[in-house]
């Protein structure tokens, strides 16, 4: 699990629940997981590297939970596009950005694009040393999604 740095507000893990990557049991799948990690990682960055953008913006706690979500969930195909070889390497659009919220100002989204690559580099770099392979393993079942009172869901 990567480490979360919001300070002086609530947290990814508080804010994003695990069933938001699974509906039943079949789902809770190692690369679920690593999308519910990826949705944290960006919450947390988006908060500490926006300042007041966001509120300046009305883009509120939920919002911004909201979001993480379906960018991480969005990745998922792009993910699996490079581990099939389809691709050569994983991007970020601004366009994921600009679909969610149509009406955030430039710099917003380009501080919003920073800190998800920043998540995403984060995240593999703990990926390289973490025993539960999630990507290696991405179809493998997750017993993490099972230890839920950890993470707030129950």
């Amino acid at each position: 699990m990567i480490p979360m740095e919001t300070k002086g507000g609530t947290s990814g893990t508080s804010r994003i629940k695990l069933t938001s990557f699974y509906s039943s049991k079949n789902e809770k799948i190692k690369f679920n997981w690593f999308s519910y990690e990826l949705s944290m990682g960006i919450y947390d960055k988006i908060k500490k590297n926006t300042g007041n953008l966001l509120k300046r913006d009305q883009i509120g706690d939920d919002d911004l939970a909201s979001f993480s979500i379906y960018f991480s969930k969005k990745m998922q195909d792009i993910i699996l596009q490079k581990l099939a070889g389809k691709i050569e390497t994983v991007y970020f659009s601004p366009e994921m950005i600009e679909s969610y919220f149509p009406d955030i100002s430039d710099k917003l989204e380009k501080k919003m694009l920073d800190a998800i690559l920043k998540a995403w580099d984060e995240l593999l770099s703990v990926c390289e040393t973490c025993p539960v392979r999630c990507i290696s393993e991405k179809d493998a079942y997750c017993t993490m999604f099972d230890e839920e009172y950890l993470y707030g869901d129950i």
